[in-house]
């Protein structure tokens, strides 16, 4: 034979192996840092901090080809295990992770294709309305429960109600249900929920303030470049990219000098050069670029390192429950109406379910917004991270598992 068959056992067994290493890997260096942390000025502490999250970006990315999940998850999750071994976010820290917020908010809505929505209308109100709904209903039995403020009623329903616009794409198109009538009508319910948990965020987390007057100034000024953008395009050295860039900046900057979360205006910011920036590929690769591969990292370690792993544990069975209630409550009557009403067959019906169920981006930006606002607590902020993990890794799973036993693949 002149190539060499390669061993299926053996190739099962690597993953499990390579898996093993990294987590190997990354527990010696955290025990590490736990006992060099001691007796550190606060600036040589930020610098060792910020170096160990810069390995933690490096090694999720592997872990998560690994696994087949979202890498975000991964992130959170190391954030989370950094956190127990003493890892805490700085000022500089938070910063960055601001920035990652706005810029994947700005993403997100850059996503948000208004002629595709128009054109799938009342479909996809429909299914939007299904998922805010039970998500409404989920958030109402908890805040009976626990007898929560209004505000925390209303994070809830918008961490519930909204998805992941990015992964819902991701597993469509993976699946090679991207182009396909159904397929587009789970991406643009996706849109809808999310602009629904947008609405609501902004609600929740409204106030008067007159230090709000400055903000508004900046906001639009930086909305007058959706206009522009389409002018300038072609200009030399990516002049746009700058200007997206630092306007995205500038808002994170900006909300953490008045102490308010910038997120819904950089979402709006999206969704206003949405258009441009899809129809200019490279500036929407090099945006994508640059968000995935140094802001919104920082922006997911960040989330998981707020996290208390203590909290986690004690609560792991809400955290379990809770997330199977989003999950099989939101995907059961996405099913039902993908394959009795739009007719799809039971394996479409399955993988375009399972792309409504994700926690993801708006659910985090929600649970940040709370616990910054004094509108939820540590043990609901632990809460809400964990139902984001369960209800992805779910989703994924699900979809990995009907689409490469039809042909597809996916991440």
């Amino acid at each position: 034979m002149k190539g060499r068959v390669e061993n299926p056992l053996s190739r099962s067994i690597s993953k499990p192996l390579l898996l093993f290493i990294d987590l190997l890997i990354i527990i010696l260096v955290l025990f590490g840092y736990n006992l060099i942390i001691g007796g550190h000025t606060s600036s040589e502490l930020e610098v060792l901090t910020l170096g160990l999250i810069a390995f933690l970006i490096i090694m999720s990315g592997h872990i998560a080809s690994i696994l087949l999940v979202p890498v975000a998850i991964i992130e959170i999750m190391l954030g989370m295990i950094a956190s127990g071994f003493g890892a805490k976010p700085s000022e500089g820290l938070l910063l960055l992770s601001n920035i990652g917020a706005n810029l994947l908010l700005f993403m997100a809505g850059s996503e948000i294709d208004i002629r595709l929505l128009k054109r799938r209308a009342y479909h996809s109100v429909i299914l939007g309305s299904i998922s805010f709904l039970i998500s409404s209903i989920i958030a109402i039995i908890i805040y009976l429960k626990f007898e929560l403020s209004v505000g925390a009623l209303l994070i809830l329903i918008a961490g519930f109600s909204a998805t992941s616009v990015a992964l819902t794409y991701s597993i469509l198109k993976s699946s090679g249900l991207l182009s396909t009538r159904q397929g587009q009508l789970a991406l643009t319910s996706a849109m809808i929920a999310d602009l629904i948990g947008m609405l609501l965020l902004s609600i929740a987390t409204a106030s008067i303030d007159p230090i709000i007057l400055f903000y508004i100034v900046i906001l639009m000024g930086v909305l007058a470049i959706g206009p522009l953008l389409p002018r300038i395009s072609g200009s030399p050295f990516e002049f746009e990219i700058r200007l997206v860039t630092m306007a995205i900046i500038v808002l994170g900057v900006a909300s953490e000098i008045i102490g308010m979360h910038s997120v819904l205006t950089s979402f709006i910011l999206g969704v206003v050069v949405s258009e441009t920036v899809r129809n200019r590929k490279i500036l929407q690769e090099k945006l994508e670029s640059m968000a995935t591969g140094f802001f919104t990292p920082f922006f997911f370690i960040v989330s998981g390192m707020k996290v208390d792993p203590t909290l986690m544990l004690n609560s792991i069975f809400m955290v379990l429950v809770v997330g199977l209630c989003v999950a099989l409550l939101k995907m059961l009557p996405s099913y039902i109406y993908f394959k009795h009403i739009i007719g799809a067959s039971p394996w479409r019906s399955t993988i375009l379910s399972a792309s409504q169920v994700p926690l993801l981006t708006v659910t985090i930006i929600a649970s940040e917004a709370g616990i910054m606002l004094d509108l939820i607590d540590n043990s609901l902020y632990n809460t809400l991270m964990g139902v984001v993990i369960v209800t992805s890794i779910i989703s994924t799973v699900i979809s990995s598992r009907y689409s490469r036993r039809h042909g597809g693949k996916l991440f």
